[in-house]
């Protein structure tokens, strides 16, 4: 997920010419490598802690948890989570997560 770009009126530097947020991590996104793909099909059900995608392939059944709410995503493939969600599956899936 790519950062919006900060308020046009914020200032880029402190008094002493140091970068500031939200301008750094602004910047920061641009730089950094990608997360890794981090392989989950043992851990069932997963709860997700930083933002990103979990891709399932192969399970009977999916539902995702978010707070008090449970939703059935059965024949989904790609879902976006945020922290604290819960995803949890039937049946033989190979389930990988990429951060944002």
């Amino acid at each position: 997920m790519r950062l919006p770009v900060p308020n046009l009126n914020s200032p880029l530097t402190n008094k002493i010419g140091k970068l500031i947020p939200p301008w750094n991590s602004w910047f920061q996104q641009f730089s950094q490598e990608a997360p890794a793909v981090v392989d989950f099909s043992t851990t069932n059900p997963l709860t997700v802690n930083s933002i990103g995608t979990v891709i399932i392939t192969g399970a009977a059944t999916i539902t995702l948890t978010r707070g008090a709410t449970v939703i059935n995503l059965t024949g989904q493939t790609i879902i976006p989570v945020s922290i604290g969600d819960t995803v949890s599956w039937t049946g033989g899936a190979t389930v990988q997560f990429l951060g944002s």
